[in-house]
């Protein structure tokens, strides 16, 4: 699926502009002037690690996931996202991959197809994930690793049965606000990048 240009109202509303990055050339939002990379390119280390940009948790490890998990579940739930478990790390509902890779892995083929319906609609998950495409570059640096929790929101659009939910705007909409609103995120942290993913049906 093609999207072009990622021109948003959230975007404008914030005070974010459009660039393109110098190393990666994918376009981006962010309202730091001097900004001249999209955050997701080699050049961009992960400033955040040892020295967390969110505020309004002083827990660390564990407890600061298992915080941030609550905040954004809460955060979902009272936009009218219905909280569903996780499912098991062994995908045994798939025929294609033996482990749960990602959230939408979860809803894969049965309900993205249409086969089924969804557990609920719109959805908050909090899924555990393994992924081993990345062993042999774990430790090299923050980016790499093979264990993870996939905190994600899941809308199940059917536009041709007059069922749609929310799409791009209120998406980005909604990480905003938690970004900046729940997780004290200081805007001028945040960057756009306009490459989304989109399919898994």
């Amino acid at each position: 699926m093609s999207f072009g240009a990622i021109d948003l109202k959230v975007f404008h509303d914030n005070g974010f502009t459009r660039r393109q990055c110098r190393v990666t050339n994918l376009w981006f939002w962010a309202t730091d002037p001097k900004r001249d990379t999209c955050g997701d390119s080699e050049e961009d280390e992960y400033t955040f690690i040892g020295a967390p940009i969110i505020s309004g948790f002083d827990q660390r490890g564990r407890e600061l996931k298992n915080s941030m998990r609550e905040a954004f579940l809460g955060f979902l739930e009272q936009r009218d996202h219905t909280i569903i478990s996780p499912y098991p790390v062994l995908a045994r509902w798939r025929d294609d991959i033996h482990l749960t890779i990602a959230s939408i892995a979860d809803f894969q083929p049965h309900i993205t197809s249409g086969e089924v319906e969804p557990p609920a609609n719109p959805l908050a998950i909090s899924q555990p994930c393994i992924r081993l495409t990345d062993v042999d570059a774990v430790g090299r640096s923050g980016r790499h690793l093979t264990t993870f929790e996939m905190m994600a929101h899941h809308v199940f659009n059917r536009p041709d049965e007059g069922r749609e939910y929310y799409w791009i705007e209120e998406c980005v909409q909604h990480c905003h606000d938690l970004l900046c609103s729940t997780f004290g995120i200081a805007v001028e942290e945040i960057t756009y990048v306009e490459n989304p993913w989109s399919g898994g049906g």
